[in-house]
């Protein structure tokens, strides 16, 4: 059995780090991407073979398909979809600047420890040098 992972947001860093180190994980499979518009993730899709193109984060948070929730979008879009995908019950990482200010981080935090799915924010830092590009 795979973990299957869809992907909300795909700019640069997703494109680059993200949705091709997953692709090299044994017994993980990238099958749903969900971008700004269709043709956007489309192209995703097809660069990185992804079989799935949704329009709408949501839909993608509920696909019977997806067990886990990788979030490349704007930080003002991570705290919604942390929260939808936990409550989906959908293991998730979402990118670092989880939260837009301290009470999303505490409604993130509070989502998590109530799920027993796996929640993470991606860590980077300029003085992190594994995270140095």
């Amino acid at each position: 059995m795979s973990l299957r992972i869809g992907i909300v947001g795909a700019g640069a860093n997703t494109r680059l780090r993200h949705i091709p180190g997953f692709q090299k994980i044994k017994g993980v499979e990238v099958v749903a991407v969900c971008n700004r518009t269709r043709e956007s993730g489309q192209k995703v899709a097809d660069e990185f073979k992804i079989p799935k193109v949704f329009t709408d984060w949501k839909e993608l948070v509920h696909n019977q398909d997806v067990d886990a929730v990788c979030i490349g979008t704007w930080p003002y879009l991570h705290c919604p979809i942390v929260l939808e995908s936990l409550a989906a019950g959908k293991h998730v990482l979402t990118e670092a600047r989880m939260a837009m200010d301290l009470a999303e981080a505490r409604q993130m935090y509070t989502a998590s420890q109530k799920s027993d799915k796996v929640a993470m924010v991606v860590y980077w830092s300029v003085t992190c040098p594994h995270c140095q590009r």
